[in-house]
């Protein structure tokens, strides 16, 4: 008798602590996709992954509003598998779901990462690292960077990824809106003539978070999405705001929704939420 095989994961969220669209790509494999500068970094919020070998392969998920069809990552990581190593498996998928959906917090690739990572072991592929980067950007190009993990500075379609070897710990209140920011119309919106210019704040950041400076990744938060999400949902410049005015630093993660505020500790964050009218969490470096 065969011992059906379960295999759980957290799959952890991540925040942009700066993002610049560079330029939108007009040749090669990428054309179509921006070349970004981001720095991620991922924290404690996180959602389960659990993989069930299975006669069929199928998704469920505590949230309705994750797709459970080719939308979804997850089962494109499944079928990418199986198709580039001619497997004939199946897998039950179940994501308990704690990430908000189109958050900005990254998610469905995290979702994605973590089941490359489990099938590896699921099917002994032995499958490197950098193996899976390059199967995960067949897929996503935000997955990649969940295979090295805590901090990394991404530049996404043109390949560069780096981690940022840092130790340093950051306080963080997460606000959520009751609406989310569909990431494909916040490119679509994207005003060429205003990005790009804080290139030089993101390099700050970085070496900030090598020399373990925090007032450099303070002073040198930003995001270029915000040029034109903002103006499209300006309930989000009004949390930023707020944040701000609490003694936060504050920034949108990702394409939004969520605004995130950088904390000086957890009993500031604490306090901050307390005063917030807004659904929020905290949590912090993970």
């Amino acid at each position: 008798m065969s011992i059906t095989k379960i295999l759980t994961q957290k799959s952890y969220a991540r925040v942009t602590l700066a993002l610049d669209i560079i330029r939108q790509i007009d040749k090669g494999d990428f054309a179509g996709y921006h070349e970004l500068n981001i720095i991620k970094h991922q924290i404690g919020i996180y959602d389960t992954i659990t993989l069930v070998e299975s006669g069929k392969t199928e998704l469920l998920c505590t949230d309705s509003a994750v797709p459970d069809d080719s939308r979804n990552l997850c089962l494109r990581a499944v079928e990418l598998l199986k198709n580039e190593f001619s497997l004939d498996k199946s897998v039950k998928i179940t994501i308990e779901k704690n990430i908000p959906v189109k958050s900005g917090l990254s998610g469905g690739s995290s979702n994605a990462a973590t089941t490359f990572i489990l099938l590896n072991r699921l099917w002994n592929l032995g499958l490197s690292d950098s193996r899976l980067i390059d199967l995960g950007k067949k897929i996503g190009l935000d997955i990649p960077f969940y295979f090295l993990g805590k901090t990394a500075f991404d530049t996404e379609s043109t390949g560069i990824l780096e981690k940022i070897d840092t130790g340093m710990q950051l306080d963080f209140i997460l606000v959520f809106p009751d609406f989310g920011v569909s990431t494909e119309q916040a490119y679509k919106e994207i005003d060429y003539g205003s990005i790009g210019k804080n290139t030089g704040e993101t390099m700050h950041m970085k070496k900030g978070l090598e020399n373990g400076n925090k007032n450099a990744v303070i002073e040198n938060i930003h995001n270029d999405f915000e040029l034109t999400v903002f103006s499209r949902y300006p309930k989000l410049k009004e949390i930023k705001n707020e944040l701000i005015h609490t003694g936060c630093s504050s920034v949108m993660s990702g394409s939004g929704s969520t605004i995130i505020g950088i904390a000086k500790n957890k009993e500031q964050a604490e306090k901050i939420q307390k005063k917030l009218k807004y659904n929020s969490i905290i949590t912090k470096t993970k």
